[in-house]
């Protein structure tokens, strides 16, 4: 697929024929995707990313300011480039770039947070809250969690695209740990874009119990 039929064809605008409206991220995402590639994998391959890119897309590598608003599809027209010229299995990239906007987004708020509170579930519960700082479309929503997973629903999103998904898989295995999870693994377990009817995340984490060694005979 060429840039150009990527950029054309992959994203829509609301219209009258009742498709939804475009959802917009702050540039924030796409700048720490953009600080991921090349702290990773070097200032040249960023560069054959970015030449790949439409024309916003590079402008808003340009000149893009972390807290402003921008088109969804642009982030995710990056991480479509990134993915094609890291070559990795599909999401790896995205994966790993959504975990780096988790620790660099969310690492002072969680330290502050876990002064007060040592509940993990009210901190997870804290975190989605803060979706529509960074998303203006879709909900965040926790739908349980025990001694061994949480859940975590994202609904609402207008165009629901696979690699978005992964950042947010990334996203929830750093802020598993970020809270207290001992070892979080975080697995999209039902995905819109797959065709499912939700897009849910499951973190799934090993037991506090498990983790502790038991007494030594006779004591």
């Amino acid at each position: 697929m060429t840039k150009e039929s990527f950029y054309c064809t992959s994203h829509h605008r609301g219209s009258p024929l009742g498709m939804p409206e475009a959802m917009n991220v702050k540039a924030q995402a796409l700048l720490n995707a953009v600080k991921w590639v090349e702290e990773q994998h070097g200032s040249g391959t960023l560069g054959d990313i970015i030449r790949r890119c439409s024309p916003p897309v590079r402008e808003r590598y340009i000149s893009g300011i972390a807290i402003e608003w921008h088109p969804q599809h642009e982030f995710v027209e990056f991480l479509h480039h990134a993915e094609a010229v890291i070559r990795q299995p599909r999401g790896a990239v995205s994966k790993a770039i959504g975990a780096e906007g988790a620790r660099i987004n969310t690492r002072s708020m969680t330290k502050r947070a876990v002064m007060y509170v040592a509940s993990p579930e009210f901190l997870l519960r804290r975190i989605a809250s803060l979706w529509h700082q960074f998303n203006d479309q879709g909900d965040m929503r926790v739908l349980g969690i025990d001694d061994r997973h949480a859940d975590i629903e994202l609904a609402a999103l207008p165009n629901p695209n696979e690699l978005f998904c992964a950042t947010i898989t990334g996203w929830c295995e750093v802020i598993g740990a970020a809270i207290g999870f001992d070892r979080p693994r975080s697995e999209h377990i039902s995905c819109r874009a797959r065709g499912d009817q939700q897009c849910i995340w499951r973190v799934a984490f090993t037991p506090v119990s498990a983790t502790i060694a038991p007494p030594a005979p006779g004591r």
